[in-house]
């Protein structure tokens, strides 16, 4: 039985709503992260390792290039969403956000955008933005990422905001019809799983 079966996927609706498959393009906007400047931390979340599946040397590149060269190694898909994925990709001045949101949206094929954040750097500036988009007929995804919804975890990996900011930031998205998307570990060993079954 295959998991199409079983659970709608986020590809199966994308391809329901758009007629034909529709793909990530992972973009490298060269953001920062206040776990790792200093604002917060150093160093960033204990299990930080962004070049584990970011072309560091990407970020060289314009927001264009990059679609451009992405779109070249996925020849299934004719659609695509914006991924801006590395680090925090909230994380800069909302002109800074535009200039590169808009610079993805200005290719035809690209449908959407994926903004890959934390929950405690998304401004309301931000957020307005990409509401904007959503009202303009975008499909947009904030992906908060959480990683756990039990504070002491969180506080032992180093990541700066507890529970309770994801919970007010995904709210606040939700208000305005931003789709949310998050990624969470069931939990450090001798943690028990059903405190983070909330999501």
């Amino acid at each position: 039985m295959q998991l199409h079966e079983l659970v709608n996927t986020l590809g199966q609706d994308l391809q329901r709503r758009y007629g034909e498959k529709v793909h990530k393009l992972t973009l490298h906007g060269g953001f920062s992260c206040p776990n790792r400047d200093g604002t917060i931390g150093r160093g960033g979340c204990t299990f930080c390792n962004v070049a584990s599946f970011a072309d560091e040397s990407a970020q060289l590149q314009s927001i264009a290039q990059q679609l451009t060269d992405r779109a070249g190694e996925v020849n299934r898909a004719k659609k695509y969403l914006a991924y801006f994925q590395a680090y925090t990709s909230t994380y800069a001045e909302v002109q800074v956000l535009k200039n590169m949101y808009e610079e993805a949206l200005k290719s035809a094929d690209i449908v959407g955008l994926c903004v890959g954040t934390r929950p405690d750097c998304v401004p309301d500036a931000a957020l307005k933005l990409l509401a904007d988009y959503v009202q303009q007929g975008y499909e947009i995804w904030l992906e908060l990422g959480l990683q756990t919804a039990n504070n002491k975890t969180l506080k032992r990996i180093n990541r700066g905001h507890d529970f309770e900011c994801y919970e007010n930031m995904a709210k606040k998205a939700r208000a305005l019809g931003i789709k949310v998307c998050t990624h969470l570990i069931v939990g450090l060993p001798g943690e028990g799983r059903d405190e983070n079954s909330i999501l």
